[in-house]
């Protein structure tokens, strides 16, 4: 029988560390042990959290006190999560590492770090051997594995099975985002009411840059010269959760959009073929509703709710050229979620204790 794993969530009372905390209240083997924090240490948890997703706080969490982020304090913690804020994060996370802590990160700080995995289970789990060489290169026991931005999943899991089979020149990604993604008081509602908010070229730049390892990393079924062209246009919208992205991809040669459907819905990966307790039966759920995805109906698509990606409005523009339209729930499937389904993969590859 496998044993239970204790997880220290950091930052557990931003939003994606109450979607953590949320999540694991009814995990089948991961438990969370550790709750930890800065101007909140040493008061319960719902006494300092501001619960801003569905349900209340867990009973068996809310008198659980905030403690010190150290990782002196921690012995019988398994499994390190840690959605910290760019730049706190990376010092922090290597901290726990040379402890000999495996850590989850949402984080971008170590996303281009060539020994670190940026992961998405179902599409490059091959990925995690770079942990090996992490170890190696860096004399740690632990080990830093890293989920990509919730924007760049939102284009790269229904592009990753296309760019798998399919001969592709070029994609252009426009995203709608919503305001969790800015974290939590996030932007000034003078900046995004009655707005569209670009959230400008580094955003941009770092989403492509992104993508583009993600797909990098994919075991491709074709031959090709991965010479991909992608661009993308990034803003901000007054939703509070789920990621809205219009992809138009144009291939090498002809192609029909029945193909790109029929790719799509049989798409399965790693953590489907091992039943992992966080994957979705189907990682990317198609409709054909003129109308829809919509950001409101569709972002807690998926059992558990808010794993899949809904992908919709796929239509010919040309031979060459098809459009699609996906929605991400970015703290569930974007973060807290993909970081659960990330540490569960490592379990099954024995990079995490699970006996």
């Amino acid at each position: 029988m496998r044993r239970t794993l204790k997880a220290a969530i950091l930052g557990s009372t931003g939003l994606v560390g109450i979607e953590y905390v949320r999540m694991l209240a009814s995990h089948p083997y991961i438990k969370v042990g550790y709750l930890a924090g800065k101007g909140s240490v040493g008061k319960p948890y719902e006494e300092v959290v501001r619960w801003q997703t569905v349900g209340q706080v867990p009973r068996e969490i809310a008198d659980m006190e905030v403690k010190p982020t150290d990782p002196k304090l921690m012995d019988d913690v398994d499994i390190i999560f840690s959605p910290l804020p760019q730049g706190a994060a990376g010092p922090v996370e290597e901290e726990f590492a040379k402890h000999g802590f495996p850590v989850i990160s949402n984080s971008p700080d170590h996303r281009f770090d060539p020994d670190v995995p940026l992961l998405i289970p179902e599409i490059n789990p091959h990925t995690i051997s770079l942990i090996d060489k992490q170890r190696e290169r860096r004399d740690w026991r632990g080990f830093i594995v890293t989920t990509p931005l919730c924007t760049a999943q939102g284009a790269a899991i229904p592009l990753a099975p296309i760019y798998m089979n399919f001969r592709i020149d070029s994609s252009l990604i426009t995203t709608i985002q919503s305001l969790s993604g800015a974290g939590y008081p996030g932007i000034p509602s003078l900046d995004v009411v009655d707005n569209v908010l670009p959230l400008g070229d580094n955003y941009d730049n770092k989403t492509v840059k992104e993508i583009s390892r993600i797909l990098s990393e994919t075991k491709r079924m074709v031959n090709d010269d991965n010479n991909l062209s992608l661009g993308a246009t990034t803003h901000r919208i007054a939703t509070i959760h789920g990621h809205y992205e219009v992809i138009y991809v144009t291939f090498k040669e002809d192609v029909s959009v029945e193909k790109i459907i029929e790719t799509l819905d049989s798409f399965r990966g790693e953590p489907q073929k091992l039943k992992l307790p966080t994957a979705p039966d189907k990682p990317i759920l198609l409709t054909n509703q003129d109308a829809r995805p919509q950001v409101y109906f569709d972002r807690w698509a998926g059992d558990p709710p808010g794993m899949s990606v809904v992908v919709g409005r796929l239509s010919q523009i040309n031979r060459r050229t098809i459009r699609l339209v996906s929605v991400i729930h970015n703290t569930v499937r974007g973060a807290a979620g993909g970081g659960i389904l990330a540490a569960e993969l490592l379990v099954e590859k024995g990079y995490i204790d699970k006996r």
